[in-house]
């Protein structure tokens, strides 16, 4: 699979790789891995030209009678929609639930492996 990339810089001011004066020309795998980013950091409704765009981790986080396997259905369908990179790829994805009982709260991880990447992200 060759693809060839000319897209827009989407890093943030404050993300560790962020560079000003770049325009981003790059591999499939960074191009993947930083629409997944916006889909992690991203609620329903934010992003005004498409209010389904987005993962609303948080607010799925504090609903109490969802499953691990709902949200995880529910990015699939954001990578089907949004990541077209990825139809033909082979990739593991996984949604956790973890109890903080002395801090009163849980947590959710969700887990990305593609090829050599493997993406973690907590949502507390």
């Amino acid at each position: 699979m060759a693809f060839d990339f000319i897209d827009f810089y989407i890093l943030y001011k404050d993300h560790p790789r962020y560079n000003n004066t770049q325009m981003i020309e790059d591999d499939v795998i960074r191009i993947i891995l930083q629409k997944w980013e916006m889909i992690l950091l991203t609620n329903r409704g934010e992003l005004l030209c498409d209010p389904s765009f987005g993962g609303d981790l948080l607010k799925y986080l504090h609903e109490t009678k969802l499953s691990s396997e709902y949200i995880e259905g529910e990015l699939r369908g954001q990578i089907r929609d949004y990541i077209p990179e990825l139809e033909d790829a082979t990739y593991i994805l996984s949604v956790k639930f973890y109890e903080d009982p002395e801090n009163y709260q849980e947590w959710m991880e969700v887990y990305l492996e593609l090829n050599d990447y493997q993406v973690y992200a907590a949502i507390k």
